[in-house]
Protein backbone atom coordinates (compact mmCIF):
# COMPACT_ATOMS: atom_id res chain seq x y z
CA UNK A 1 0.00 0.00 0.00
CA UNK A 2 1.25 3.65 -1.18
CA UNK A 3 0.31 6.81 0.63
CA UNK A 4 0.54 9.26 -2.36
CA UNK A 5 -1.38 12.12 -0.34
CA UNK A 6 -1.66 13.10 3.57
CA UNK A 7 -3.81 15.53 5.49
CA UNK A 8 -6.27 18.04 3.12
CA UNK A 9 -8.03 20.81 4.53
CA UNK A 10 -11.31 21.82 3.15
CA UNK A 11 -10.00 25.08 1.84
CA UNK A 12 -12.25 25.25 -1.51
CA UNK A 13 -15.41 27.15 -1.74
CA UNK A 14 -18.30 25.20 -1.02
CA UNK A 15 -19.76 24.29 -4.32
CA UNK A 16 -23.39 24.57 -3.99
CA UNK A 17 -23.74 23.00 -7.24
CA UNK A 18 -21.97 19.46 -6.58
CA UNK A 19 -23.74 19.92 -3.06
CA UNK A 20 -27.21 19.83 -4.55
CA UNK A 21 -25.92 17.69 -7.56
CA UNK A 22 -24.84 14.73 -5.28
CA UNK A 23 -27.53 15.54 -3.06
CA UNK A 24 -30.76 15.04 -4.94
CA UNK A 25 -28.99 12.41 -7.83
CA UNK A 26 -26.90 10.69 -5.64
CA UNK A 27 -29.97 9.51 -3.70
CA UNK A 28 -32.21 9.06 -6.61
CA UNK A 29 -29.51 6.69 -7.82
CA UNK A 30 -29.24 4.82 -4.46
CA UNK A 31 -32.77 4.41 -4.18
CA UNK A 32 -32.80 3.01 -7.84
CA UNK A 33 -29.68 0.69 -6.92
CA UNK A 34 -31.41 -0.61 -3.91
CA UNK A 35 -34.69 -1.67 -5.29
CA UNK A 36 -32.68 -3.16 -7.90
CA UNK A 37 -30.73 -5.32 -6.04
CA UNK A 38 -33.85 -6.49 -4.09
CA UNK A 39 -35.73 -6.91 -7.25
CA UNK A 40 -33.15 -9.26 -8.46
CA UNK A 41 -32.55 -10.71 -4.43
CA UNK A 42 -35.42 -12.25 -3.30
CA UNK A 43 -37.17 -13.92 -6.51
CA UNK A 44 -33.59 -15.76 -6.59
CA UNK A 45 -33.87 -16.74 -2.91
CA UNK A 46 -37.57 -17.43 -3.19
CA UNK A 47 -36.62 -19.58 -6.16
CA UNK A 48 -33.31 -21.00 -3.86
CA UNK A 49 -35.50 -21.88 -0.82
CA UNK A 50 -38.02 -24.00 -3.25
CA UNK A 51 -35.57 -25.86 -4.94
CA UNK A 52 -34.29 -26.91 -1.43
CA UNK A 53 -37.36 -27.68 0.23
CA UNK A 54 -38.35 -29.89 -2.47
CA UNK A 55 -34.95 -32.16 -2.98
CA UNK A 56 -35.05 -30.78 -6.69
CA UNK A 57 -31.99 -29.10 -8.50
CA UNK A 58 -31.41 -25.36 -6.93
CA UNK A 59 -31.68 -22.94 -9.67
CA UNK A 60 -28.92 -20.49 -10.63
CA UNK A 61 -27.91 -17.93 -8.56
CA UNK A 62 -28.13 -14.06 -9.76
CA UNK A 63 -24.63 -13.60 -8.26
CA UNK A 64 -21.01 -14.77 -8.97
CA UNK A 65 -18.43 -14.09 -6.38
CA UNK A 66 -14.88 -13.13 -8.01
CA UNK A 67 -12.27 -15.54 -8.34
CA UNK A 68 -9.40 -15.29 -10.88
CA UNK A 69 -9.10 -18.38 -12.50
CA UNK A 70 -12.15 -20.00 -11.38
CA UNK A 71 -15.17 -17.64 -12.29
CA UNK A 72 -12.98 -15.57 -14.17
CA UNK A 73 -10.45 -17.21 -16.33
CA UNK A 74 -7.76 -16.88 -19.38
CA UNK A 75 -7.29 -13.69 -21.25
CA UNK A 76 -10.49 -11.82 -19.32
CA UNK A 77 -8.18 -11.45 -16.37
CA UNK A 78 -6.15 -8.47 -17.47
CA UNK A 79 -9.13 -6.32 -18.04
CA UNK A 80 -10.88 -7.09 -15.21
CA UNK A 81 -8.27 -5.94 -13.22
CA UNK A 82 -8.44 -2.49 -15.02
CA UNK A 83 -11.71 -2.46 -14.60
CA UNK A 84 -11.22 -2.79 -10.81
CA UNK A 85 -8.58 -0.28 -10.28
CA UNK A 86 -10.45 2.55 -12.95
CA UNK A 87 -14.10 1.70 -10.48
CA UNK A 88 -12.50 2.13 -6.79
CA UNK A 89 -10.16 5.44 -8.17
CA UNK A 90 -13.60 6.98 -8.91
CA UNK A 91 -14.89 5.33 -6.06
CA UNK A 92 -13.12 6.69 -3.87
CA UNK A 93 -12.24 10.02 -5.73
CA UNK A 94 -15.57 11.30 -5.26
CA UNK A 95 -16.19 10.61 -1.34
CA UNK A 96 -13.36 12.73 -0.93
CA UNK A 97 -14.24 15.08 -3.31
CA UNK A 98 -17.52 15.59 -1.65
CA UNK A 99 -16.13 15.14 1.71
CA UNK A 100 -14.13 18.02 1.53
CA UNK A 101 -17.08 20.11 -0.34
CA UNK A 102 -18.99 19.58 3.24
CA UNK A 103 -15.81 20.38 5.10
CA UNK A 104 -14.68 17.90 6.35
CA UNK A 105 -10.90 17.05 6.56
CA UNK A 106 -9.51 13.79 4.55
CA UNK A 107 -6.93 12.37 6.35
CA UNK A 108 -4.81 10.09 4.01
CA UNK A 109 -5.69 9.06 0.36
CA UNK A 110 -2.87 6.14 -1.60
CA UNK A 111 -3.39 3.02 -3.78
CA UNK A 112 -2.17 -0.36 -3.27
CA UNK A 113 -2.77 -4.02 -4.12
CA UNK A 114 -4.22 -6.68 -2.32
CA UNK A 115 -3.30 -9.91 -3.53
CA UNK A 116 -4.03 -9.15 -7.46
CA UNK A 117 -6.64 -6.50 -6.70
CA UNK A 118 -5.37 -2.81 -7.44
CA UNK A 119 -7.76 -0.42 -4.96
CA UNK A 120 -7.17 2.74 -3.91
CA UNK A 121 -8.19 4.38 -0.43
CA UNK A 122 -9.66 7.49 0.99
CA UNK A 123 -9.85 7.68 4.75
CA UNK A 124 -12.13 10.66 5.76
CA UNK A 125 -11.65 12.52 9.05
CA UNK A 126 -14.22 10.20 11.45
CA UNK A 127 -14.22 13.20 13.93
CA UNK A 128 -15.63 15.63 11.43
CA UNK A 129 -18.19 12.48 9.73
CA UNK A 130 -19.84 12.10 13.30
CA UNK A 131 -20.42 15.23 13.49
CA UNK A 132 -21.49 16.74 10.31
CA UNK A 133 -25.06 16.99 9.36
CA UNK A 134 -27.04 13.94 8.06
CA UNK A 135 -27.39 15.35 5.31
CA UNK A 136 -23.92 16.07 4.47
CA UNK A 137 -23.44 12.31 5.45
CA UNK A 138 -25.67 10.53 2.93
CA UNK A 139 -23.98 12.54 0.35
CA UNK A 140 -20.47 11.93 1.00
CA UNK A 141 -21.84 7.98 1.59
CA UNK A 142 -23.64 8.18 -1.82
CA UNK A 143 -20.88 9.90 -4.04
CA UNK A 144 -19.11 6.88 -4.57
CA UNK A 145 -22.10 4.82 -5.64
CA UNK A 146 -22.82 8.10 -8.12
CA UNK A 147 -19.71 7.68 -9.52
CA UNK A 148 -19.53 3.89 -10.29
CA UNK A 149 -23.20 4.42 -12.04
CA UNK A 150 -22.03 7.25 -13.93
CA UNK A 151 -18.62 5.72 -15.41
CA UNK A 152 -21.13 2.42 -15.89
CA UNK A 153 -23.51 4.93 -18.34
CA UNK A 154 -20.93 6.66 -19.70
CA UNK A 155 -19.31 3.01 -20.96
CA UNK A 156 -22.52 2.07 -22.39
CA UNK A 157 -22.36 4.77 -24.94
CA UNK A 158 -18.64 4.08 -25.44
CA UNK A 159 -19.28 0.13 -26.15
CA UNK A 160 -22.13 1.19 -28.59
CA UNK A 161 -19.40 3.52 -30.28
CA UNK A 162 -16.62 0.40 -30.65
CA UNK A 163 -19.40 -2.16 -30.99
CA UNK A 164 -20.47 0.02 -34.31
CA UNK A 165 -17.21 -0.48 -35.94
CA UNK A 166 -16.06 -3.93 -34.55
CA UNK A 167 -19.49 -5.44 -35.89
CA UNK A 168 -17.86 -5.04 -39.82
CA UNK A 169 -15.58 -7.33 -39.11
CA UNK A 170 -18.15 -9.88 -37.97
CA UNK A 171 -17.60 -13.32 -39.60
CA UNK A 172 -19.54 -16.58 -39.41
CA UNK A 173 -17.14 -19.25 -37.75
CA UNK A 174 -17.97 -23.27 -38.40
CA UNK A 175 -15.64 -24.75 -35.42
CA UNK A 176 -17.11 -28.12 -35.60
CA UNK A 177 -19.73 -30.90 -37.64
CA UNK A 178 -22.73 -32.13 -34.88
CA UNK A 179 -21.80 -35.50 -35.02
CA UNK A 180 -24.74 -36.08 -32.99
CA UNK A 181 -26.82 -35.79 -35.87
CA UNK A 182 -25.60 -39.14 -37.37
CA UNK A 183 -23.09 -39.60 -40.14
CA UNK A 184 -26.13 -38.38 -43.12
CA UNK A 185 -25.81 -34.67 -41.77
CA UNK A 186 -25.41 -32.77 -44.73
CA UNK A 187 -22.32 -31.20 -43.87
CA UNK A 188 -20.63 -34.37 -42.33
CA UNK A 189 -21.60 -35.79 -45.76
CA UNK A 190 -20.40 -33.34 -47.43
CA UNK A 191 -16.63 -33.70 -45.59
CA UNK A 192 -17.36 -29.49 -44.58
CA UNK A 193 -13.65 -28.94 -43.26
CA UNK A 194 -13.31 -27.31 -39.78
CA UNK A 195 -12.60 -24.83 -38.18
CA UNK A 196 -13.07 -22.66 -41.57
CA UNK A 197 -15.23 -19.03 -41.96
CA UNK A 198 -18.33 -19.06 -43.75
CA UNK A 199 -18.44 -16.56 -46.23
CA UNK A 200 -21.81 -16.86 -48.58
CA UNK A 201 -24.31 -19.87 -49.52
CA UNK A 202 -25.38 -20.09 -52.99
CA UNK A 203 -24.24 -16.68 -53.95
CA UNK A 204 -25.92 -15.28 -50.27
CA UNK A 205 -23.36 -13.36 -48.04
CA UNK A 206 -23.09 -14.52 -44.25
CA UNK A 207 -22.20 -11.79 -42.50
CA UNK A 208 -23.35 -13.21 -39.14
CA UNK A 209 -25.40 -15.43 -37.53
CA UNK A 210 -28.64 -14.12 -37.61
CA UNK A 211 -28.01 -14.03 -41.53
CA UNK A 212 -27.30 -17.73 -41.58
CA UNK A 213 -30.28 -18.07 -39.85
CA UNK A 214 -32.80 -16.66 -41.78
CA UNK A 215 -30.86 -18.52 -45.11
CA UNK A 216 -31.41 -21.73 -43.87
CA UNK A 217 -34.71 -21.38 -42.32
CA UNK A 218 -35.77 -20.48 -46.00
CA UNK A 219 -34.42 -23.95 -46.89
CA UNK A 220 -35.52 -25.77 -44.21
CA UNK A 221 -38.24 -27.78 -45.69
CA UNK A 222 -36.94 -28.39 -49.29
CA UNK A 223 -34.07 -30.66 -50.46
CA UNK A 224 -31.41 -28.48 -52.08
CA UNK A 225 -27.73 -28.10 -53.29
CA UNK A 226 -25.89 -25.83 -50.94
CA UNK A 227 -22.80 -24.44 -52.37
CA UNK A 228 -20.65 -23.11 -49.53
CA UNK A 229 -17.99 -20.41 -50.04
CA UNK A 230 -15.44 -21.05 -46.63
CA UNK A 231 -11.91 -20.51 -45.88
CA UNK A 232 -9.99 -22.87 -43.72
CA UNK A 233 -7.86 -21.31 -40.74
CA UNK A 234 -5.68 -22.17 -38.08
CA UNK A 235 -7.31 -20.82 -34.71
CA UNK A 236 -8.65 -17.72 -32.77
CA UNK A 237 -6.68 -15.01 -31.48
CA UNK A 238 -7.77 -14.37 -27.71
CA UNK A 239 -10.77 -16.65 -28.74
CA UNK A 240 -11.90 -13.92 -30.88
CA UNK A 241 -9.94 -13.17 -34.19
CA UNK A 242 -9.76 -15.37 -36.78
CA UNK A 243 -5.73 -16.22 -37.47
CA UNK A 244 -4.14 -18.48 -39.92
CA UNK A 245 -6.96 -17.48 -42.99
CA UNK A 246 -6.47 -19.72 -45.84
CA UNK A 247 -8.12 -19.50 -49.30
CA UNK A 248 -11.44 -19.75 -49.74
CA UNK A 249 -12.58 -22.69 -51.69
CA UNK A 250 -16.33 -23.77 -52.49
CA UNK A 251 -17.88 -26.94 -50.57
CA UNK A 252 -20.96 -28.62 -52.38
CA UNK A 253 -23.50 -29.46 -49.19
CA UNK A 254 -26.73 -31.81 -50.48
CA UNK A 255 -29.47 -30.76 -47.98
CA UNK A 256 -32.70 -33.51 -48.34
CA UNK A 257 -36.48 -32.02 -47.56
CA UNK A 258 -36.50 -34.01 -44.42
CA UNK A 259 -33.21 -32.64 -42.91
CA UNK A 260 -33.76 -28.79 -41.41
CA UNK A 261 -29.76 -28.43 -39.96
CA UNK A 262 -26.76 -28.92 -41.80
CA UNK A 263 -25.10 -30.57 -38.84
CA UNK A 264 -22.60 -27.27 -38.15
CA UNK A 265 -21.75 -25.95 -34.85
CA UNK A 266 -21.03 -21.91 -35.38
CA UNK A 267 -20.27 -18.90 -33.41
CA UNK A 268 -19.48 -15.57 -34.29
CA UNK A 269 -15.99 -14.18 -34.63
CA UNK A 270 -13.95 -11.55 -35.78
CA UNK A 271 -11.67 -11.43 -39.17
CA UNK A 272 -8.12 -10.86 -39.71
CA UNK A 273 -8.56 -7.23 -40.49
CA UNK A 274 -10.51 -6.77 -37.50
CA UNK A 275 -8.38 -3.16 -35.70
CA UNK A 276 -6.87 -4.54 -32.74
CA UNK A 277 -6.94 -1.36 -30.72
CA UNK A 278 -10.23 -1.26 -31.03
CA UNK A 279 -10.68 -5.10 -30.12
CA UNK A 280 -9.16 -4.34 -26.82
CA UNK A 281 -10.41 -1.31 -26.25
CA UNK A 282 -13.94 -3.12 -26.46
CA UNK A 283 -12.73 -5.39 -24.10
CA UNK A 284 -11.71 -2.77 -21.69
CA UNK A 285 -14.92 -1.01 -22.24
CA UNK A 286 -16.90 -3.93 -21.37
CA UNK A 287 -14.97 -5.08 -18.32
CA UNK A 288 -14.96 -1.56 -16.72
CA UNK A 289 -18.78 -1.35 -17.69
CA UNK A 290 -19.11 -4.62 -15.69
CA UNK A 291 -17.16 -4.08 -12.68
CA UNK A 292 -18.51 0.00 -12.38
CA UNK A 293 -22.28 -1.55 -12.73
CA UNK A 294 -21.20 -4.62 -10.45
CA UNK A 295 -19.85 -2.14 -7.62
CA UNK A 296 -22.83 0.34 -7.90
CA UNK A 297 -25.20 -2.08 -6.93
CA UNK A 298 -23.22 -4.00 -4.46
CA UNK A 299 -22.40 -0.72 -2.21
CA UNK A 300 -25.47 0.61 -3.12
CA UNK A 301 -26.94 -2.77 -1.28
CA UNK A 302 -27.71 -2.51 2.18
CA UNK A 303 -25.01 -4.73 3.56
CA UNK A 304 -22.58 -4.28 6.88
CA UNK A 305 -19.44 -2.77 5.15
CA UNK A 306 -21.67 -0.98 1.79
CA UNK A 307 -22.05 2.65 1.49
CA UNK A 308 -25.68 1.75 1.37
CA UNK A 309 -25.77 -0.19 4.44
CA UNK A 310 -23.85 2.77 6.81
CA UNK A 311 -26.97 5.19 4.81
CA UNK A 312 -29.15 2.53 6.14
CA UNK A 313 -27.73 2.13 9.85
CA UNK A 314 -28.00 6.32 10.16
CA UNK A 315 -31.43 6.25 8.29
CA UNK A 316 -32.70 4.75 11.49
CA UNK A 317 -30.16 5.81 13.87
CA UNK A 318 -31.48 9.16 12.88
CA UNK A 319 -35.08 8.24 13.89
CA UNK A 320 -34.13 6.31 17.21
CA UNK A 321 -34.19 2.71 15.21
CA UNK A 322 -30.86 1.44 14.98
CA UNK A 323 -31.59 -2.19 16.29
CA UNK A 324 -33.83 -2.65 12.95
CA UNK A 325 -31.17 -1.03 10.89
CA UNK A 326 -28.71 -3.58 11.85
CA UNK A 327 -31.28 -6.35 11.18
CA UNK A 328 -32.04 -5.39 7.59
CA UNK A 329 -28.11 -4.98 6.69
CA UNK A 330 -27.40 -8.64 8.47
CA UNK A 331 -30.30 -10.25 6.88
CA UNK A 332 -29.29 -8.74 3.55
CA UNK A 333 -25.56 -10.22 4.27
CA UNK A 334 -27.16 -13.36 4.99
CA UNK A 335 -28.91 -13.49 1.83
CA UNK A 336 -26.24 -12.35 -0.04
CA UNK A 337 -23.83 -15.42 0.91
CA UNK A 338 -26.91 -17.85 -0.06
CA UNK A 339 -26.82 -15.93 -3.39
CA UNK A 340 -22.59 -15.86 -4.00
CA UNK A 341 -22.59 -19.83 -2.76
CA UNK A 342 -24.92 -20.95 -4.77
CA UNK A 343 -23.49 -18.73 -7.59
CA UNK A 344 -19.99 -20.24 -6.98
CA UNK A 345 -21.18 -24.23 -7.11
CA UNK A 346 -21.68 -23.66 -11.05
CA UNK A 347 -17.88 -23.84 -11.01
CA UNK A 348 -17.41 -26.41 -8.56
Amino acid sequence: MLDIGRSIEPRIRRSEAISKVVGVVGIINLAVLIVLFYWIVIPSTIDIIKALVSVREVVSAPFVPVVPGVTIRGSSIPYFLVGIGVAIIAHELLHAVVALNEGIRVESWGLGIFLIFPFAYVKIDDEGFNKASFASKIKILSAGVLSNTVLALILIFAMNSVATVIEEHSVVVVYELDRSLGPQAPAIAAGLPTPSVLYEINGSRIKNLNDLRNYLSSVADKSVTLVLNISKFRGLFDDAIVEGLQEPELVVVSKPANMSRLGILVVEALSPTTPVHLYYLSRIFYWVYVVNISLAVFNAAPLIVTDGGRIVQELFKKYGMARIGSIVQWATVLITVLLLVVGFTRFI
